[in-house]
Formats: structure tokens, C-alpha cells, sequence
């Protein structure tokens, strides 16, 4: 019975103690909380704020990883992966800031707040022991919900900051680069390499560091402007960027003609067997055209040394009646580059001149490039080298036929192996307008074979030439076939109908490049 009464009276004190406790608690630890948990909250928003400015000035372990040009070229820069097609990696240049380092930024400066605010809760119990601590986790909570508190309010005006700032670098990318494309489609402007004939749609601009930049377009590594790795402030646009720095080949790094990337750029390839007068058409073409664009207010120039003395040596050729140096074999050719000004409007013509043996075999011709993006081709058809001519004329012994050297190989053949290569690289030649030159007009003249064949004629005589599989093929491959005939001496070229600027007028004509007006075309 004993126990009974000292367990009661045990129990009583004991309720009397924690309640002593309580009232204990109320009366002094209260009073501590009360001063303590607005203080902590301060606390807790000074940390925030302070691990904020130390991450934006980059202040000691809180310094956040810088995006550089180095991560953008390795693929660590945060940015969207490129194509697994693409053939280049991405440019030497610093990323914008609302693209990427932002983001890091932000990052950084969470994980700092967030690292105090979680040691705080790891160690206070190691350290103090958990009865202790579980008087402390309330100021504790108190700096955290500060913490946050001060987190929120900086965090809004930042990412509004960011997003606002993204939506205009959106706004101004987007505009710079529409209309960009806008200008590149309305007047062709996508340059295409003299050398490795390679057409670009986005040309490459060589800083003064030496590295290359192949994708100016304004975007993730900036809106109106760029900065090269070095430093280096760069134009974003084809346009801007080839204005102020001349634009680059992104295939051979050769530096494109004077205007690439602006001016209109038209290539047109000269093709056809060997011996068929190729070359001599292209030199008399250039004399006539540069004196036909001169007599109707066109300026020509020549935009590079290398066609500058191509001309000079196919001109001299031309106005003393030499014979022409064949071209060499297996030499891809380089372009003879001429700009062709008329009004506000500048066209860059790129003559393409390949040896013939390129054309009469189909393995041989493969790397003939500039065929693929022409939009319009000259087919050189030698007369002498038809038999119903040479017929006629007695053989191959007929002093004409002698002078004229003719071509050894069938015509007909190297226009169906040279569309051929066409049609196997999906190039559609209905989009594409094809000039027949029938050549050599000043040595055939005349003769008998001739007696019929004048400028308008031209298709007729081919027929009864016997070639009327060409005719036929041909205007049944190409969107709109035009026959020319061609004397490359005797005749003024600037008011003869066989001058041999005539089919290289049509083309551009074509293109929407007139060189003379257009009533005096018809």
C-alpha cells in the first residue's frame, strides 16, 4: 500500500515539475523566441542577399562558371545540340547572356543559399546535441523562411529581368534574321567559291584573330551583334557581316570575290565536247558582253586578279584572231568572276570553263559541282564536227574544216552524259534554262552546209543537221531551250545577231539581270 502512495505522490511532483517547466519556458524561453525569430529572419534574407551579390560579382567559392567560347566550340555551353548531319561545330564566340550563363548565374547563387541552409540542419544536432537543438531548429526555421523570403524577392525582379531581356533578343534576332533571308531569296544572294565551287548558304567571315565564323545569323551567340572569342565585335547578318568584314568559303576557307554575300550571284557553265570552241566563246563572250553592258550604260569589273588576267589573255586572243590554248585536262576550273552593275543592282557572274574530257564520261564529271547550281547552261555545239556538214564540205581535209579543228567527240553524247549526271544528283532541269550555241559561225558561212542557217534558224538546221534527238532531248529536259549563232570574229558584237555575248545575255535575262533593254531583245 506504501508503494502505491509514494508512486501517486512521485507523479504529482512530477506534474508539478513539467508544468514549473512550462511556465519556465513560457515566461523566458518565449520572450527569447520573440526577440530571436525576427532577427533570424533578417538573418536569413542577409544570407540570401550577401550569396547573391558574391555570385554576381564572382566573390570566392561563389564565383560561378563563366560560359566561354571554349565550352560553346566543345559542346558544354549549355546550348541546344546541334544536327548530328552538321558539318561544322559551333562558332568560336561567347554565348548570349540570356541564353545560357543565366541560368548558371541562378544556379549558383541557389545552391549556395541552399548548401548554408542545409549544413545548418546536418550539424546543429552534432554539435549541440539533439535536446538543444530542438530549441534551436525553430530560429533555424526562422533564417531559412528569411533565406527564402529574400530569395523570392530578388529571384522575381532577376528572371523578370532575363525574360523580358529574352523576349527582345527574340524580337531582334528574329527580325534581323527574317529579314536576312528575306534579302538572300528576293536577290540570290548565296555566293558560290571561284575555286572549289562550293555554293554557300550561310558563307563563313574570318575574324582578325584568323578564326571563322560560320554562322553569323543572329541567335544563341548573339542578337545584333556578336563577340569572337578574342573579343572582337562582329556584325550578326549575311548582309551587315559581309559588308564590314568580306565573307569566306566554309568548305576551303578561300576568301570570296568582292560583293559575295550581297550582290546577286549567278553561275553559268559552258559545257560541251572538246575542241568544240569553249573557251574561244568564253573569251569573245566577255569582249562583247563588257562592250554590249558599256554601249547601254552597264559597268562591268572584274572582281579578282585571277579573272582580271583571264580576260586580258582570252581578250588578246579574240582582237588579234590567235588560236586559243586548249583548256587543261583534269583541272577543275576556276571561275571567271565579272560584276556586272546596273543602277542600284549588282550581279556577280561566275563563267564556269571545264575541259571537255570532264563531259564525255560519265565517272569524269562527278566532281563537276558548279553544274548542280547553276540555273542556267551554255551547250557548245561545234558544226564541223557533224557529218552532214564535214559531208558536204568533201571530208576533213576542206581548208574550213581544217581551220576549224573541230570536236572529235559526238555532241549528242555529251549532252546526254552530262544530264545525266544531273538527273543522278536530283537536280531538276525543268527548273533550269538551257542556250545551244551553235559556233564557229565566222568559218562556216558561206558554205553550202549553211545556205540556210541564220540566227532564227538555228533549231531547223539542227534538225536537218541530223542532231534533232538533240533538240528534242533538249527541250524536253530543260524548262525553256534558246539556239544561238555564234562567230566569235568578224562581227560587231554589240549590234550583231550572231555576237557571242548573245547567249550569256539571255541567261541573265533569265536570272533577272538585264543587260540591255528589253525591247531591244525582241
Amino acid at each position: 500500500m506504501q508503494y502505491l502512495i509514494g508512486a501517486l505522490v512521485a507523479l504529482f511532483f512530477i506534474y508539478i515539475i513539467f508544468w514549473l517547466i512550462v511556465v519556465a519556458l513560457f515566461y523566458l524561453v518565449l520572450p527569447i523566441y520573440v526577440v530571436l525569430m525576427p532577427l533570424s529572419l533578417a538573418a536569413g534574407m542577409v544570407i540570401s542577399v550577401v550569396i547573391v551579390m558574391m555570385t554576381l560579382i564572382g566573390a570566392r567559392r561563389y564565383r560561378p562558371e563563366t560560359i566561354t567560347p571554349d565550352h560553346v566550340t566543345d559542346g558544354t555551353a549549355r546550348l541546344p545540340k546541334l544536327p548530328p548531319n552538321s558539318p561544322f561545330d559551333r562558332d568560336w564566340a561567347w554565348p548570349s547572356y540570356v541564353v545560357s550563363q543565366w541560368r548558371v548565374d541562378f544556379t549558383t547563387a541557389t545552391r549556395g543559399v541552399w548548401d548554408i541552409l542545409g549544413r545548418g540542419w546536418r550539424t546543429l544536432p552534432r554539435k549541440i546535441g539533439w535536446i538543444a537543438s530542438l530549441f534551436v531548429f525553430p530560429v533555424w526555421l526562422a533564417v531559412n523562411a528569411g533565406a527564402f523570403l529574400a530569395g523570392a524577392m530578388m529571384a522575381a525582379p532577376w528572371l523578370t529581368f532575363v525574360l523580358l531581356t529574352w523576349l527582345g533578343w527574340l524580337a531582334v534576332s528574329g527580325l534581323l534574321r527574317g529579314a536576312d533571308n528575306a534579302f538572300q531569296r528576293v536577290r540570290d544572294t548565296r555566293p558560290r567559291c571561284q575555286v572549289c565551287h562550293y555554293l554557300a548558304d550561310l558563307p563563313a567571315f574570318q575574324c582578325e584573330c584568323g578564326k571563322l565564323h560560320r554562322d553569323v545569323r543572329p541567335g544563341r551567340l548573339g542578337g545584333a551583334w556578336r563577340r569572337c572569342g578574342c573579343g572582337r565585335v562582329l556584325p550578326t547578318t549575311i548582309l551587315r557581316a559581309a559588308l564590314k568584314i568580306g565573307p569566306s568559303c566554309p568548305r576551303c576557307g578561300r576568301r570570296y570575290h568582292k560583293g559575295a554575300g550581297v550582290n546577286t550571284d549567278i553561275g553559268i557553265p559552258v559545257f560541251g565536247p572538246v575542241s568544240a570552241g569553249k573557251t574561244r566563246l568564253v573569251n569573245a563572250g566577255m569582249v562583247a558582253l563588257r562592250d554590249l553592258a558599256s554601249a547601254n550604260g552597264v559597268v562591268t569589273e572584274f572582281v579578282d586578279e585571277d579573272s582580271e588576267n583571264a580576260y586580258r589573255t582570252g581578250a588578246d586572243i579574240i582582237t588579234t584572231d590567235g588560236n586559243t590554248t586548249k583548256t587543261p585536262a583534269g583541272e577543275l576550273p576556276t571561275a571567271i568572276t565579272m560584276q556586272v552593275t546596273k543602277g542600284r543592282r549588282k550581279t556577280s557572274l561566275h563563267i564556269f570553263d571545264a575541259a571537255g574530257e570532264f563531259y564525255t564520261n560519265r565517272d569524269d564529271n562527278e566532281s563537276l559541282e558548279f553544274l548542280d547550281h547553276a540555273k542556267g547552261l551554255v551547250f557548245v555545239v561545234d558544226p564541223f564536227s557533224i557529218p552532214w556538214v564535214t559531208d558536204q564540205l568533201g571530208g576533213l581535209y576542206h581548208p574550213r574544216v581544217a581551220a576549224a579543228n573541230p570536236a572529235v567527240d559526238d555532241c549528242d553524247q555529251t549532252y546526254q552524259v552530262t544530264v545525266s549526271r544531273l538527273r543522278q544528283y536530283n537536280i531538276d532541269t525543268k527548273r533550269r534554262n538551257l542556250a545551244i550555241a551553235v559556233v564557229k559561225a565566222d568559218l562556216l558561212t558561206g558554205t553550202e552546209p549553211a545556205r540556210e542557217l541564220e540566227p532564227a534558224t538555228v533549231r531547223d538546221w539542227l534538225d536537218r543537221a541530223g542532231l534533232d534527238n538533240l533538240v528534242l532531248s533538249a527541250e524536253r529536259d530543260f524548262a525553256e531551250v534558246r539556239y544561238f549563232l555564234v562567230a566569235s570574229v568578224g562581227v560587231r558584237p554589240e549590234t550583231a545577231a550572231m555576237s557571242p555575248a548573245a547567249p550569256f545575255v539571255w541567261l541573265l535575262s533569265k536570272a533577272g539581270v538585264d543587260v540591255v533593254p528589253p525591247e531591244a531583245k525582241q
